[in-house]
């Protein structure tokens, strides 16, 4: 109606010429009258698509509202977006609700406020506008949650950065891609997930994944060269630490001086550099000596511990002796100063530059500056050889080095003396050899074994005893009931009950003759036959022809000594020279083996007889002990004391008991209280509750807490006095 109007008015006008004021002025009126009629009928589709959607009328509410796009886009779209985002309808779409709920937005800023006031009433406002865009984002997300993919999650991340699910759009997304990267574990799809999220919070967890998958596929072969061109070709990498330690310990696996030289020599870069530096230093002090440190400050001078080093050679030269202060244990030295501070329950003496410390009922060590060298693991630490110490862990033995490596677990149910680099073990009734640093020597294991001793060593298997070398090999085959070494070469070997003599070269000296062969002294070994003493030389002839009777204590007696052995004929007692001449009279009750001085017991008493058997001290005492060649501990009706060799009375038989301590020091007891003689002078005064030898120049005197020490070399007393300033 109103184009055809409007044209109809324009060719009247033009045909009658009418251009008058009064003739615009009803044209621009009718123009605007037309616009109005026509925007009123867009407007009145919006109301009418609204009240359809009011009662739910969604066909009429789509197509009034479709109409009302094209003036009105904001309400429209919005009341579209509503239809579009309800599911109780066929148009039900969340893709167009998304797409018309933006428009309605976008265009909100362009519509005129009349407009705003006028159609708030069916609910298009900034809020509601907002609202139902929260909405159609949730249905969205629940949806994209039926789909569970990353690429899903991270689209709505993308086209909703306003939802209330966002955040749990992203976690969603992250932890898909994450553990997809988990599931494969490879470095480079931990890589690609930090490039795509870098802002994840899962990010740290993938970048340390990344860092370890890396390492473990560059160092898949496990071999050296891997883990050097690791650190080489990533040398900040997180995993550094852990190449560079597996570099450190494969180098220095084996425990030698050689190892840990290549090491600290060769790889000064490596971040175990100061730490082997410091376990090198200890394993290069295997002999320990104030010598051997001074070796290492020499040949090291670029060492990283060389400011202990040098502490240590110092220290060295310091005695070190225990005390006690307020129930703990410290160190002073021999002017009584402080030189490690009383915080342990326990401490030895230093040997070896190290000390045996006590916590909580288990033992470790320190050094000399006061520092745990090897945690208080262990039950008990003992026999320092070759900077090897046996452990225990309950009922159970290993082995550790100076450093605490435990070089043999403690499951081990005995081990051998430490000696020639070759030690035995034991796991129930199975024995076997190892060397210092827990290697097998062979695959065998034995019933039965011995200590090492010039490179030999006696086995037992199941089918007898035989003669094994440093090699583990079979010097002699173990087909012998019997079979104990009695000098550097030769053996003695059982058959039938009875022992012969054979060479380790396996030659037969002697064919199995008698119940029992002695040690080789001088040249001459004791054989029992029958009751009777007989001596043999190495080949197994008699050495002289002569036999004896066995006593009491014959195995330890009767073998030579110095030339001499005890012999019993008869009952009484004399000695032998090593030719078969008597040299001492056969008419003694009992004699006592000494190297310079002969105890004799003859009537029920006790006395000392020269070694050209003049009388030295008679026979008066109930016991007698020969002690350094020069005194006599006796006991006189219960009493005892100390008489020197010519039979001068040093010390009163009046105490309880007396203990040699070596450098002419006597520890004597009266029963209550402890003191210290000095040849005939009381010393130390019988008033401490104990007295022990510390060392071969100091005696510790305890009383309660109190430990104080004498020194032997100038006999001053040494009492702690307060801390080093």
């Amino acid at each position: 109606m109103g184009i055809t109007f409007w044209s109809n008015l324009c060719l009247i006008s033009n045909k009658n010429y009418l251009y008058n004021v009064k003739v615009k002025k009803l044209i621009f009126f009718l123009t605007l009258l037309l616009l109005t009629v026509s925007n009123t009928s867009y407007a009145s589709g919006i109301k009418r698509g609204y009240e359809a959607l009011l009662v739910k009328d969604y066909f009429r509410a789509k197509k009034r509202l479709l109409k009302g796009m094209k003036y009105n886009s904001s309400p429209a779209s919005f009341g579209l977006a509503t239809i579009y985002s309800r599911d109780d309808n066929p148009f039900y779409n969340l893709d167009s609700a998304y797409h018309y709920i933006l428009i309605s937005d976008s265009t909100w800023d362009l519509t005129k406020e009349r407009k705003k006031e006028k159609w708030k009433l069916f609910g298009w406002t900034c809020e509601g506008i907002d609202s139902l865009k929260l909405k159609i984002s949730s249905k969205i997300f629940h949806s994209v949650g039926d789909i569970n993919t990353e690429n899903a999650y991270a689209n709505f991340v993308i086209m909703h950065p306003w939802s209330k699910e966002y955040g749990s759009a992203i976690y969603s997304r992250d932890s898909i891609a994450f553990f997809g990267a988990v599931l494969s574990n490879s470095a480079l799809d931990y890589q690609v997930f930090i490039g795509k999220y870098p802002e994840s919070s899962f990010i740290d967890l993938a970048e340390q994944n990344f860092y370890n998958s890396q390492f473990k596929e560059l160092t898949i072969e496990g071999t050296l060269a891997s883990y050097v061109s690791f650190v080489n070709d990533h040398p900040n990498s997180p995993q550094r630490s852990e190449a560079d330690e597996f570099i450190f310990r494969y180098i220095t696996e084996i425990n030698t001086i050689a190892s840990y030289e290549d090491f600290v020599l060769n790889y000064s870069a490596n971040s175990f550099s100061q730490i082997a530096w410091e376990e090198f230093y200890q394993v290069f002090l295997f002999d320990y000596s104030l010598e051997r440190i001074q070796l290492f400050l020499e040949t090291y001078p670029q060492a990283k511990n060389i400011d202990q080093v040098k502490s240590d050679l110092n220290l060295a030269m310091t005695n070190f002796l225990p005390f006690i202060e307020k129930g703990l244990y410290g160190m002073m030295n021999l002017a009584g100063e402080v030189v490690i501070e009383p915080v342990f329950q326990f401490l030895s003496k230093m040997e070896h530059g190290l000390s045996r410390f006590g916590y909580n009922d288990k033992v470790g060590l320190i050094n000399m500056r006061g520092e745990i060298q090897v945690k208080a693991d262990y039950t008990s630490v003992t026999d320092n050889n070759y900077g090897r110490y046996i452990v225990e862990k309950g009922d159970y033995i290993g082995l550790i080095d100076r450093n605490g490596k435990e070089l043999l677990t403690c499951k081990y149910e005995d081990i051998g003396m430490l000696s020639e680099g070759i030690v035995y073990v034991s796991e129930g009734e199975n024995y076997y050899y190892v060397d210092y640093n827990g290697n097998r020597m062979n695959t065998e294991t034995y019933v039965n074994i011995s200590d090492m001793n010039n490179g030999l060593a006696t086995v037992e298997t199941e089918l007898g005893k035989g003669l094994l070398n440093g090699e583990g090999q079979y010097i002699i085959t173990p087909n012998y009931s019997d079979f104990n070494s009695v000098s550097d070469s030769i053996y003695t070997f059982g058959e039938n009950g009875l022992l012969g003599l054979i060479t380790f070269g396996n030659d037969t000296l002697m064919l199995p003759s008698y119940e029992y062969i002695s040690r080789f002294s001088d040249g001459i070994a004791m054989a029992i036959r029958n009751d009777s003493v007989f001596y043999i030389v190495p080949s197994g002839e008699i050495a002289f022809n002569k036999s004896f009777n066995i006593f009491p204590n014959y195995k330890l007696k009767g073998e030579f000594e110095n030339g001499t052995a005890i012999v019993v004929i008869d009952g009484k007692y004399g000695r032998i020279n090593k030719y078969g001449d008597i040299i001492t009279d056969v008419e003694y009750e009992n004699l006592g083996k000494s190297e310079k001085f002969i105890p004799f017991f003859k009537e029920g008493k006790w006395g000392i007889l020269s070694l050209t058997n003049k009388i030295l001290i008679s026979p008066l005492y109930q016991t007698i002990d020969v002690v350094d060649q020069k005194f006599a501990i006796t006991r006189l009706d219960d009493s005892i004391g100390v008489l020197d060799v010519n039979g001068n009375q040093l010390i009163p038989n009046s105490f309880s008991s007396i203990d040699y301590l070596g450098n002419d020091f006597f520890k004597v007891f009266n029963g209550e209280k402890y003191g210290v003689y000095k040849n005939d002078s009381l010393l130390i005064p019988l008033e401490f509750n104990r007295i022990e030898l510390f060392d071969n120049h100091f005696v510790s005197l305890r009383k309660g807490e109190c430990i104080e020490y004498l020194n032997m070399d100038n006999d001053q007393r040494i009492k702690l006095r307060g801390k080093i300033e």
